[in-house]
């Protein structure tokens, strides 16, 4: 019987497990090469704020760390192959590579952060000392500028010398260096893109009262804001880079929000690693078939789209002689379907990527060389289900169609509209892609 098949593929928790341990080495190893160029770009920025004579070199680096992060996206994204010493490979190659690359960028840009921090302090020392707690101050006057206005009726020129414990004719006190300590490392954070909010409010609400009382409190409170940051940033670099992967494999995943808290933002990175899981899952499979069916003379493959294209992945596999091949699709929940395809042109007409349908053949000679093609697939067809036993999947057959000629299916390109339409999808997901490798993604502008 070899009509349409359709079949449950599940994979050994052995392979399953190696498989996450892979993944988690490689994000991971990602997650590190991307905090170091974005720590470094940041410390740039941070001192060349407000410097025009900073902006060229603060330029150059930006590029360079575009590009730095660009080829992490695309040179080390990671695979699972159907032989798992392949697939080890391709992680410890995606790890050294993310080394590498973020080598690369640090000996480009400690010469142009040096540069940034050279001209910014000689701008600054032109300019005089920096007041961190009126900087603080003025922040939280622009966060709360109506309240402001109508609560407290002061500048913030008058809250900083409020706050540093001044009398009131003397306009010249400095504030104490513990203030301008504490207000340096609340400035800081409150400047970060990874401080959570509610640290953040807390911080401009209590600027405008800054003196050595406040300053103590803030002593006690940084450390665990501080921490918080880091986290979020870590948590950031890793869900740009699960994002960044899943786009890559053409898999859709939730937006993310503004989040509150750190188990906000944890919560969607594992949902994100369950995508990531599923992908490894169906790549894998995928490998694993495109094995064996090329071990049994299919050994062209192709990935097509459908017109009604489900949510899953397209195969069309043939030989260089055949005028016939195997439509082969797998679901996202490990669904497989087989059926044999006629291929009027060849496998070699067939375009990797291309828009397909699969249309009733004409009955006559035709339609008897397809139904025969579903005959000879049947004993094939048992095969394949041991062979791919042997790569620890097991093959659930859900359903078995007899040969029959309503069967009998020949593979055409679609029409030129519904063509175009999937050609604008991609092009359409790869501007996201684009888009989604500024500096500074999703979460850090979220969390912002």
């Amino acid at each position: 019987m070899s009509g349409p098949k359709t079949s449950q593929l599940e994979i050994e928790r052995r392979i399953q497990a190696q498989l996450a341990a892979l993944r988690h080495d490689v994000d991971h190893s990602r997650s590190r090469a991307r905090r170091r160029i974005v720590e470094l770009l940041e410390e740039a920025l941070a001192a060349g704020a407000g410097c025009p004579e900073a902006e060229e070199a603060l330029a150059a680096l930006e590029d360079a760390a575009e590009k730095a992060l660009d080829r992490l996206a695309t040179e080390c994204a990671f695979t699972p192959a159907a032989a798992m010493e392949d697939s080890v490979a391709r992680a410890e190659r995606c790890a050294a590579q993310a080394a590498a690359i973020a080598e690369a960028f640090c000996a480009q840009a400690v010469p142009l952060l040096e540069s940034v921090k050279r001209v910014a302090s000689d701008a600054k020392a032109t300019a005089g000392a920096q007041d961190f707690a009126s900087r603080l101050a003025a922040a939280a006057e622009e966060s709360h500028a109506e309240a402001s206005e109508t609560a407290r009726g002061k500048t913030a020129a008058e809250a900083v010398g409020d706050s540093a414990g001044a009398p009131a004719a003397d306009d010249s006190a400095v504030p104490a260096e513990r203030i301008q300590a504490a207000a340096r490392r609340a400035l800081a954070l409150v400047e970060s893109p990874y401080t959570l909010a509610a640290d953040r409010a807390l911080l401009l609400d209590a600027a405008p009262a800054l003196n050595e009382a406040g300053a103590a409190q803030l002593e006690l409170l940084l450390p665990a804001m501080e921490a918080n940051a880091r986290i979020m940033a870590d948590l950031a670099a890793l869900v740009e880079d699960a994002e960044e992967e899943l786009i890559g494999q053409g898999v859709s995943y939730p937006e993310g929000h503004a989040f509150a808290t750190l188990e906000e933002a944890a919560a969607h990175l594992e949902t994100l690693r369950a995508l990531q899981a599923q992908a490894d899952r169906n790549a894998y499979l995928q490998a694993c078939i495109d094995a064996v069916m090329a071990a049994h003379g299919y050994d062209i493959a192709r990935s097509v789209r459908m017109g009604r294209d489900l949510a899953g992945s397209h195969r069309v596999f043939g030989s260089a002689a055949g005028d016939a091949g195997i439509h082969a699709f797998v679901s996202d929940q490990g669904d497989l379907m087989l059926q044999v395809a006629g291929l009027p042109a060849g496998i070699g007409a067939v375009a990797d990527g291309a828009t397909v349908a699969l249309d009733a053949a004409a009955p006559g000679p035709r339609g008897d060389a397809l139904l025969q093609s579903q005959h000879d697939f049947c004993a094939v067809y048992d095969e394949i289900a041991e062979d791919l036993a042997a790569f620890g999947i097991t093959n659930t057959v859900r359903y078995k169609a007899a040969p029959d000629a309503a069967f009998c299916r020949e593979l055409r390109e679609a029409d030129a509209a519904a063509d175009s339409a999937a050609q604008n999808a991609r092009a359409t997901a790869s501007r996201a892609r684009e888009r989604r490798r500024k500096r500074g993604g999703a979460v850090a502008r979220a969390v912002r």
